[in-house]
This record gives C-alpha cells, sequence and structure tokens, in this order.
C-alpha cells in the first residue's frame, strides 16, 4: 500500500492524516479501520464522527484521519511503512 502521513492543521479532533494513493488501497485501509474500531463517516467539519479515525473522500483524494499515534502505529504495523 503506498501512502503518506502528516499531521493536521484544519482538524484539532485527528492528530494525523493518512493520504492513500489508490481507491482499492483506501477500500481496505476503511475496512480495517471499520473491524478495528468501529464505523465512521467522511469528515466535513470539526465534528466528532468516531474517536479514533475518520475519512474523506472526492475524486482522485482519499485521505483517512486518526486520533493519536497510537491509531497511527497500528496503521502502520497493518499496513507497512508509508513511503515517500
Amino acid at each position: 500500500m503506498r501512502y503518506s502521513i502528516h499531521q493536521t492543521r484544519e482538524n484539532q479532533l485527528y492528530k494525523h492524516g493518512i493520504q492513500i494513493f489508490k481507491m482499492l488501497d483506501f477500500h481496505d485501509a476503511r475496512q480495517w479501520l471499520i473491524k478495528t474500531y468501529g464505523f465512521s463517516e467522511s469528515i466535513g467539519f470539526d465534528v466528532e464522527l468516531n474517536k479514533h479515525w475518520a475519512f474523506y473522500m472526492r475524486y482522485q483524494s482519499y485521505m483517512i484521519y486518526v486520533k493519536d499515534d497510537e491509531e497511527l502505529n497500528w496503521f502502520k504495523l497493518k499496513h507497512g511503512q508509508e513511503v515517500e
């Protein structure tokens, strides 16, 4: 899976943003997050949808937001290290 990580600025509820480059990888990551932390919805405002994660999807832009370092570390453990 190819992805990159950044710290969020515009969203105060989730510390890390994970940009995933392929739609099928995004789908796999969302399925894993649902099994691990429960359902969430697309983020549009600073409203806490799920205390662990949320996502944003727009044409060819796939983002997952995770609450903190713990969720990010579990994500990396499951999906490997990010690519530059």
